[in-house]
């Protein structure tokens, strides 16, 4: 038994007779970022049948050919085009050399090498360099031809793997019973996995890796979804250096050329780069908004070459990424979201499933499963800025 005399303050009070003030509510670091997968899941979701899934993928027909090794001097009647090129001209096609600003018709094709007939239309013959563009206008015939020379743009395919995304918990029974401040375990634990579990899928949609391994402890298979960096090779370019209006806008112009329904993706340094386009003069290029697209919260658009306003949104997780050396807190992803498809598993989309214990035993063992991958159709109608620095 203890004795006070005097002034009795809360230090000498027995600790556990005080009631503890605590807040019901648990306080979360960072709020669901998955805004990527959630679009995506909600927009354009469909089911495929096995662990790898394809995909077909059709381009227009080549319209461009650039001169070969050598060039041609102003008489050549042979034109040499750069390796492989030779297969994206038929007999009669009629070229301009968009340098030199001739036309030429092709009478013949061997390999890369055509044979043609100089000086067509008004411009005079003149000689080609090697590099130069030629575009390939039309074809044209001589009356009472026969069927001519035909050339098909074969379909290629694209592929990517299922991958198994699990975030589980475990608690004692014991554990679960007693009462705790926010509510009674696993459920407050649930609600923290469900949110790694989203943000792990979310991660995978950009930098996932595309491959099958075997698992050298069970000896299966084991797939792993490529996200957009495994398929973006035409538009990536490395920023090297912080971000001018008139570089984003030219890269733009090249991004959103077949892009039906962009996102911007941004990185907090780049949104800062970005939000100061405002008070360089050019007004509508970014303007701050908290309005949904499609079910999306924006946090602003971009206006462009090709119009205005593409949605942005910052990806404030990102901002926990370093910088140097192109790591991703200095990333962009422009996602064309006509062409992103979220491919779960028959029957292994997201659920939360319960009594994965074994049965003897006297816990609560639960887990977030999802089996599924990231379908990255025309991988030219997305890209990537990267390698963004601090001003």
């Amino acid at each position: 038994m203890a004795i006070t005399k005097g002034t009795v303050s809360t230090t000498d009070l027995l600790a556990d007779a005080l009631v503890v003030d605590m807040d019901d509510e648990m306080r979360m670091l960072d709020a669901d970022t998955s805004q990527y997968s959630t679009l995506t899941m909600s927009t354009r979701s469909s089911e495929t049948t096995r662990e790898k899934f394809n995909w077909l993928e059709h381009d227009l027909f080549p319209r461009l050919a650039k001169v070969g090794a050598g060039g041609y001097l102003v008489g050549a009647t042979t034109v040499p085009v750069e390796a492989g090129q030779g297969a994206n001209i038929r007999v009669g096609d009629v070229l301009r050399n968009m340098a030199r600003g001739d036309a030429m018709w092709v009478t013949a094709v061997a390999g890369d090498t055509l044979t043609v007939v100089r000086q067509v239309g008004i411009t005079a013959a003149v000689a080609g360099t090697a590099g130069d563009t030629l575009l390939i206008m039309s074809n044209a015939s001589a009356q009472g031809a026969d069927f001519g020379q035909t050339a098909v743009l074969l379909p290629t395919l694209g592929y990517n793997y299922t991958q198994i995304f699990r975030h589980g918990y475990t608690f004692s029974n014991t554990a679960s019973k007693v009462e705790l401040y926010g509510g009674r375990e696993p459920a407050q634990e649930s609600a923290l996995k469900g949110v790694e579990h989203k943000r792990a899928i979310e991660y995978s949609g950009f930098w996932g890796a595309r491959d099958m391994k075997t698992d050298p402890v069970s000896g299966e298979p084991t797939g792993f979804t490529g996200g957009l960096v495994e398929f973006i090779t035409t538009n990536k370019q490395d920023v090297n250096g912080p971000l001018t209006v008139d570089y984003v806008d030219s890269f733009l112009m090249t991004a959103l050329r077949y892009a039906g329904r962009p996102v911007m993706y941004v990185s907090p340094l780049a949104a800062l780069q970005m939000s100061k386009f405002n008070r360089g003069g050019m007004g509508s290029a970014w303007r701050p908004s908290r309005e949904n697209v499609a079910g999306l919260k924006v946090d602003a658009f971009m206006s462009g070459v090709y119009g205005y306003e593409v949605p942005i949104v910052v990806k404030k997780d990102w901002l926990d990424f370093p910088t140097t050396l192109d790591q991703y807190g200095g990333w962009v992803f422009i996602v064309d979201h006509d062409s992103i498809d979220w491919r779960p598993l028959r029957d292994r989309s997201t659920k939360l499933l319960t009594a994965r214990q074994h049965p003897g035993a006297d816990r609560i063992s639960e887990e977030y499963l999802t089996e599924g991958g990231w379908q990255v159709s025309n991988q030219s109608h997305h890209a990537i800025l990267y390698g963004i620095t601090a001003t």
